[in-house]
């Protein structure tokens, strides 16, 4: 089948990210450790709402702060959070091979301050025709109304023609069920090799 359009996760696929350094840096400024903070934040569901655009940044952040006990500014805690990101280069170069000859698309769960930051930080961001992010439109992949919401953005193509990049399983096989072309990126996988099998025009 045919390519027309190609849609690449955002975290661990486009931009490498680390919680737990950041969680390391929050603890400088509260009077939990990281490995105290650890369970904390990731049970925190708080974090799901934010992500489906439920809660505002303030609101989320003052909820943060009192949860990790945070004992510096909100401003310093929201650079803590965002301040974690490392372009995955060879992956975006990818991109820049690919955008000339077909629409591109980000499919991210992920929240305001994120990509406030990281739009305002890198540069790759221009080479994606559409930004699907699930803050923005409250629904998160899995869920069918956020590929179905990408589709759109890109013209209302066929799904068959569609190929989705992500590291997350669940979000792969979300997408495989709607008939989409996919590349699981698991650890170890070669994106340029994947992305032959395909016969893209750009790669060569």
């Amino acid at each position: 089948m045919k390519i027309s359009a190609i849609c690449f996760d955002l975290g661990k696929v486009l931009l490498d990210f680390d919680k737990e350094a950041m969680l390391v840096r929050i603890a400088k400024k509260s009077s939990l450790t990281a490995a105290e903070m650890t369970p904390l934040f990731l049970k925190d569901q708080q974090g799901i709402i934010y992500e489906k655009g439920g809660i505002t940044s303030a609101k989320y952040f003052a909820h943060l702060k009192k949860l990790l006990r945070y004992q510096g500014t909100t401003k310093e805690l929201r650079a803590c959070c965002c301040e974690i990101f490392t372009p995955l280069s060879d992956h975006i170069a990818l991109a820049a091979l690919l955008a000339p000859h077909y629409p591109l698309a980000i499919i991210s769960n992920t929240n305001d301050a994120h990509i406030a930051y990281a739009e305002a930080t890198y540069s790759f961001f221009s080479l994606f025709h559409a930004r699907i992010y699930s803050h923005e439109i409250r629904v998160m992949k899995p869920e069918r109304e956020i590929y179905d919401a990408a589709l759109t953005a890109l013209g209302g193509i066929d799904p068959l023609k569609a190929l989705f990049i992500d590291d997350i399983e669940s979000h792969i096989l979300g997408a495989s069920k709607l008939g989409w072309q996919t590349i699981h990126l698991r650890p170890g996988v070669n994106l340029r090799e994947a992305l032959a099998s395909y016969e893209l025009t750009g790669l060569d």
